[in-house]
């Protein structure tokens, strides 16, 4: 009995231990293969990526799954940042143009020719488009119909500074080392800031001042309605980061290979952390983590409060563009062609990786014959449940998983990578235990018991058997 004991006891660290490296935060869940680098940030709307990528294309991804929706090819390289707004898409590239396309068929609705490449992403407010261009202007369109309504020029080519659109002004940055505020509405210029080199970060406004890195190694704090200095704080390499407000912090990165945190308030710093190399990807704070880009091959997922390093992702490229976060997962692009999705935030070193419980990856098996419920199920562990609406356990051979396209049974599906063997339940004892795998005598769903499964890949659906 005790040979039997430890042999148990053994199994279960083994299956723990498999289980585990599936399921930790930071594992990849699905990853896209595009034509050329992925400098394009990713927008997550409506179960959507929409990114843009050098092989001329803008692209629509499933969310859950990664599948191409649809791809609308331009006439050149798509650095543009995709801003997906009320069933649309707008969108820049270098061949001088601003898109919009339809957000569900990517069909094309109008376009916009600036005169000169368009790496600047567009911000959509009021029903206008605003976008810096490098012929020098800033440009806003109606959002409808891509009509011009104003232009503004300002004293240098607007590279990778995107609008900021808040309380009725423009906010935009130039490679001439100036700061722009303009009317939203007329387009006249309301106030400029000259810092000491170029700016390519995008300001934010938040809580009425406007936040931005520039090429002088400074981050700057204006005064949203004047312009004036509040306080800049000073790196040890260009930012051309542009910096993420969250709970009264600024985050940005730095070519000094460092991610920053900095009070909002005051710019003194809170926290620094280094990395392997420049940092030019911009932050998404979430769920009190800060997820970062760098150019060592590495997207960081960071503690918020504190810096401190909770997971990072290796690629054999670097990544400039900026993480989304959206629905527990983190989308990005990396110059290795590819746009990769992620788990997002972190163990929680109190309790078993499984045990994490999201209430979105629930269901129950009571609904009648033929096949009771159809449990959807996500990447990562998935609780569900036999409440005994039935006498008889339900046999894990007799499941069948849908993937989408093909109906398989339990173990064809396993043997296809879908999902983990190894069921794990719990009951009303204490503990938790293994079910053990399809093959074994003991492979069913008890009524009155839970179960958590371990899905590979998302897309799936659990089809019961009575």
């Amino acid at each position: 009995m005790k040979a039997v004991r430890v042999a148990l006891y053994v199994c279960w660290a083994v299956v723990l231990l498999t289980c585990q490296a599936f399921a930790a935060p930071g594992d990849l869940v699905w990853s896209y293969q595009t034509g050329y680098n992925v400098y394009s940030s990713p927008a997550v709307s409506g179960g959507y990526v929409y990114v843009g990528s050098e092989d001329y294309n803008v692209y629509c991804l499933d969310a859950a799954t990664g599948t191409a929706v649809w791809s609308y090819q331009t006439d050149h390289y798509v650095e543009s940042s995709p801003a997906a707004v009320g069933g649309y898409v707008y969108v820049g590239s270098w061949d001088g143009a601003v898109y919009c396309l339809d957000a569900a068929t990517g069909a094309h609705v109008w376009s916009y020719q600036t005169g000169h490449i368009v790496m600047s992403s567009p911000a959509v407010s009021g029903g206008y488009v605003y976008v810096g261009s490098q012929n020098s202007n800033v440009c806003c369109l109606d959002a409808a119909t891509g009509a011009l309504v104003w232009s503004y020029q300002t004293g240098g080519p607007i590279y990778y500074s995107s609008p900021a659109v808040s309380g009725g002004h423009v906010y935009v940055g130039a490679s001439d080392g100036e700061v722009y505020c303009l009317d939203a509405a007329t387009g006249s210029l309301v106030w400029s800031y000259q810092t000491e080199n170029w700016i390519e970060a995008s300001p934010a406004a938040v809580g009425g001042y406007v936040y931005v890195g520039g090429g002088d190694r400074k981050v700057y704090c204006l005064d949203a309605a004047t312009g004036s200095l509040v306080w800049s704080y000073e790196t040890d390499g260009e930012v051309s980061s542009s910096p993420a407000v969250s709970s009264s912090y600024v985050y940005m990165g730095s070519h000094d290979n460092k991610v920053y945190c900095l009070d909002a308030a005051t710019g003194a710093l809170v926290w620094s952390y280094a990395t392997g190399n420049h940092v030019c990807s911009s932050p998404a704070v979430s769920g009190g983590y800060v997820y970062v880009g760098s150019d060592d091959n590495k997207v960081y997922c960071l503690d918020a409060a504190t810096g401190s390093f909770v997971w990072s992702f290796q690629t054999v490229d670097d990544f400039s563009s900026s993480p989304a976060v959206s629905g527990g997962y983190v989308y990005v692009g990396s110059e290795d062609e590819k746009v990769y999705c992620l788990e997002a935030g972190a163990d929680d070193p109190g309790e078993w990786m499984m045990f994490r419980h999201d209430p979105q990856h629930t269901g129950s098996t009571d609904t009648p014959p033929p096949w009771g419920d159809r449990i959807e199920l996500r990447h990562g562990w998935n609780l569900i449940g036999a409440l005994g609406a039935s006498d008889s356990a339900r046999e894990l051979r007799r499941c069948v998983i849908d993937d989408g396209t093909n109906l398989m049974w339990w173990d064809d599906a396993v043997g296809a990578g879908l999902l983990q063997p190894f069921v794990h339940y719990y009951g009303s004892g204490p503990g938790y235990y293994i079910l053990a795998s399809s093959g074994g005598d003991d492979g069913s769903f008890r009524p009155g018991t839970g179960y958590w499964l371990f899905t590979c890949q998302p897309g799936l659906a659990l089809l019961v058997a009575p």
